[in-house]
């Protein structure tokens, strides 16, 4: 037996994240400048529960494109769009974003605590 309900298909019930995808803008200047602020936010962000992940988009190399994601667990869009509008990067010119609502309906993820080792591992 595979796990799967291979019933009659149900409708497809999920909780809503919003996906911030954070472009680069033609600004010229040194972006890094404001780094340090942009990953303060997010970690304010994450403590309050509102920043479920994040991270660059990265070139074949592992270099950094300067692009971005956030996944925010967030009430509605407007809520998004505010929490994108105060980031560091966005208030100084250097990113611009899209916003994309995605409802998660498929998948499966563990979470393992080390508390002994201060460690998280997602996988």
């Amino acid at each position: 037996m595979s796990g799967h309900d291979t019933g009659a298909p149900q409708k497809l019930a999920g909780k809503i994240f919003y996906l911030l995808f954070w472009e680069l803008t033609d600004k010229a200047g040194d972006r890094m400048v404001h780094h340090q602020a942009h990953l303060d936010y997010a970690f304010s962000l994450e403590s309050d529960g509102r920043l479920m992940s994040a991270g660059p988009f990265l070139t074949e190399e592992g270099g950094s494109t300067g692009r971005g994601m956030f996944m925010l667990n967030v009430a509605s869009a407007q809520e998004a769009h505010a929490i994108a509008k105060e980031d560091p990067y966005y208030k100084a010119g250097y990113r611009t974003y899209r916003l994309e609502t995605w409802r998660r309906s498929e998948g499966t993820f563990t979470l393992k605590f080390e508390i002994g080792a201060n460690r998280v591992t997602f996988g």
